[in-house]
Parts: C-alpha cells; structure tokens; sequence
C-alpha cells in the first residue's frame, strides 16, 4: 500500500502545482493582453512609437507649383493675341468658382463636423469595453454566477449578517 499511497501523494502534488502553474499563465496572459499595462510600463516607448506611426501616416504636403510667365515672354506676345486670349481665360476660372452652399447646408455640415469625432470615440470606448470583455470570458470560461453575490450587511459594517431588516442605530449619548 505504500506503493499507492506514494503515487497518490505525487499526483496530488502535481495537480497542486499545475493549479499554481495555470494561475500564473492566466495572469502572465491577462497582463500581457491588457495594453494599458503595457503603457504603464514602457510610457516613453508607447509615446515615441505613437509619434512614429502619426509621422508616417500623416501625407506630406506637396509644394505648390505656379507657373508664373516671364515678363520677356509677354513682351513678344502681340497685343491682339493677349486680347483674345485672356477673356476666355478670365471666363473658364469663373466657371472654376464652387457655387456658395445654402446656409443649412452649411450648419448641417458644421453640426456633423462637430458630432463625429463624440460619434468615433464612444464607438472606439463600446469597442475596447467589448473586447476586453470576450478576453476575459475566454480566460475565465467558469466565472462565477451573479446570483452568488453575498448581499451587504443590514449596519454597513464588515462581518454582520444581512437579515433583511432597515439599518437602526442607536443614539450616542454624550
């Protein structure tokens, strides 16, 4: 019987190191999942990356070119010439003009102007929240129901029962 016994000791003693092992994976997991973890640690690093990733998607500007004709080039140009050139010229850069929008238009594109960014960061917030959320219950398939919850004792006070009744006090003498 010696045997059995030994055997059972040994695999008590794994299973109870295997619990302690799963535990620490679980934990090692939910921190390394856990992103705002990650900027307490390396605070300078998340900023320098967040700064690279902006510079990068950001588009550079392109010069603006302008094609300005040389004062010796408009010399050599005949007058009659100018004459028929530059009204049509003048009349396409007119029809080149965006008509003004109506003035609802313009407050409705003010509102959305205003609205979309409250819109993106309460649709980014329920995103994070639901993520987080899936993570945990797959860390934790067997959380505890909510009916368990121990209901707060009838005083305030740590350790008293709960038996239903309204909190009294009694009055301090002094």
């Amino acid at each position: 019987m010696s045997q059995v016994d030994d055997i059972r000791r040994q695999m008590a003693l794994i299973r109870h190191e295997m619990h302690y092992d799963v535990s620490n994976v679980v934990s090692d997991v939910e921190s390394v999942m856990d992103w705002r973890s990650i900027i307490r640690r390396h605070p300078y690093i998340t900023i320098g990356a967040g700064l690279a990733v902006g510079y990068f998607l950001v588009p550079r500007r392109k010069p603006a070119t302008r094609t300005v004709p040389l004062p010796q080039a408009l010399a050599e140009i005949s007058p009659e010439t100018l004459a028929a050139v530059i009204p049509p010229v003048v009349e396409a850069s007119r029809k080149a003009e965006k008509p003004s929008k109506p003035l609802s238009r313009q407050l409705l594109g003010w509102g959305v102007g205003m609205l979309w960014p409250l819109v993106g960061q309460s649709v980014q917030a329920y995103a994070a929240m639901w993520l987080e959320d899936q993570i945990k219950q797959h860390l934790n398939p067997n959380p505890k129901p909510p009916g368990d919850r121990v209901p707060p004792s009838s005083s305030g006070r740590p350790g008293e029962p709960y038996d239903g009744a309204p909190a009294t006090r009694d009055a301090r003498r002094g």
